[in-house]
């Protein structure tokens, strides 16, 4: 899907005076794992509120069992982009 793409500060990202756009697949994973609920006017229960999990004890099941949740209201498929995700996530790519 093509889409308006964002830079690294989440801004809109510009080329030649004009919106950049190309594949923004991943880019929407990110903006939905960054989110909490409440944060999305359309789909208020989106948002997996990942910060929640920094400095506890819990597992990565429960943690991937939300990311699932929360890709799927999207109309994502979590076992075709997990690949991908461990990709950017582990070699910043």
């Amino acid at each position: 899907m093509k889409d308006i793409l964002l830079d690294e500060n989440n801004d809109i990202k510009l080329s030649n005076g004009d919106f950049d756009t190309g594949e923004s697949e991943m880019q929407e994973v990110a903006l939905i794992l960054q989110s909490a609920q409440g944060e999305w006017k359309e789909t208020p229960v989106l948002g997996p509120n990942l910060y929640r999990y920094i400095k506890t004890k819990t597992d990565k099941i429960a943690i991937e069992r939300q990311i699932r949740i929360h890709l799927s209201l999207d109309n994502k498929d979590y076992e075709r982009l997990k690949t991908q995700m461990e990709t950017k996530i582990n070699h910043g790519k």
